[in-house]
């Protein structure tokens, strides 16, 4: 089957185009948010920004190719990436075969990025099936020391109900929500090599690929990211989505090189801090904004006391966060 994209409106209509479940589609989009969370200022801070940036390798999903993935890519080097810490990449089948033997070549892959960057890690960057590959190789290839952040864009994390592309091994692997692949992979945890590497999903209400949505989440993510209302992007759209975006970029910031004593999300609160589990709270980013959890930086909501970032600063959404100590909250997805 060609990997030309397709545009997201035909790809959701019409058993031929159902058979294309997660594939490439139309990457149109190419705009880029001109506004990002700053953690320095002027173009000597960019610069700075840039040069301690991890390599980041931007995956497309089943029969797609590299050039999926140009508009993140322009997106990122935009907003104070250097342009030889960015790559696109996908596996010698466009994710159409075994994703464990994906995975193997990704693992290779890493390890051609570590040498020329002379990274010690990369940030993967994945969407609809790469999603999976990318998991596989940190939980089963050594991809745990390897990788300091995963992000995930609309993967069919749990199965999907838009099945119709079997032809593909790759696609019988992810079809079934209790397929032997699925299984062994979302068995013990979700999220193979957390905290040390941050997770971030990215989904949209009006993805009819990986469906139902929700399938896209993983339980233990620092974030699971949840675009909605009728101009949401669709499953081909979302990768050059202005907010999905941003909202990457504000994750990749947030999560690289912490200030000592500063946690991430599933880390404690600094040495001679760490009080008993206290109280959750559950609300838009705004409300927590509103009732003094977190405040806004830029446009972002950060979690008072661990400065997580949690996303955008509106209404929409919800998030989780638990009181650990005086004035100090951290994102907790087991809160209920």
């Amino acid at each position: 089957m060609p990997a030309t994209p397709r545009s997201s409106s035909a790809a959701r209509t019409g058993p031929g185009r159902r058979a294309r479940l997660l594939a490439t589609g139309s990457a149109t989009l190419a705009a880029v948010v001109a506004t990002a969370v700053a953690v320095t200022t002027g173009a000597a801070g960019a610069a700075s920004a840039a040069a301690t940036h991890d390599p980041v390798i931007m995956i497309p999903g089943m029969t797609g190719t590299p050039s999926n993935m140009d508009p993140m890519k322009s997106s990122l080097q935009a907003n104070g990436w250097a342009a030889d810490r960015l790559f696109t990449w996908t596996d010698s089948s466009s994710m159409e075969q075994d994703l464990a033997k994906a995975a193997q070549e990704l693992s290779a892959e890493v390890d051609q990025v570590r040498s020329r960057t002379g990274a010690a890690k990369v940030v993967l960057a994945t969407w609809s099936a790469s999603t999976l590959a990318a998991r596989y190789y940190i939980k089963n290839l050594g991809g745990a020391d390897k990788v300091s952040q995963y992000i995930g864009y609309a993967g069919p994390q749990h199965g999907t109900t838009n099945n119709g592309c079997q032809f593909y091994v790759s696609c019988r692997q992810f079809g079934d929500a209790n397929s032997p692949f699925l299984t062994a992979l979302n068995s013990g945890t979700e999220v193979p090599g957390h905290p040390p590497i941050a997770y971030l999903t990215i989904r949209s209400v009006n993805d009819t690929n990986a469906a139902p949505y929700d399938t896209a989440k993983l339980t233990g993510a620092d974030e699971n990211f949840l675009l909605s209302g009728p101009t949401a992007p669709t499953h081909f759209t979302i990768i050059s989505d202005n907010t999905a975006l941003a909202e990457m970029r504000a994750f990749i910031t947030a999560h690289e090189n912490p200030d000592p004593g500063t946690p991430t999300t599933g880390t404690t609160p600094p040495t001679g801090t760490t009080p008993p589990a206290g109280a959750c709270f559950t609300g838009s980013n705004y409300a927590h904004v509103l009732a003094g959890r977190a405040h806004d930086v830029y446009g972002y909501a950060q979690a008072n006391g661990s400065n997580q970032n949690l996303g955008l600063d509106t209404y929409y959404g919800s998030t989780k966060l638990r009181q650990t100590g005086s004035n100090y909250y951290v994102l907790d997805n087991t809160c209920p």
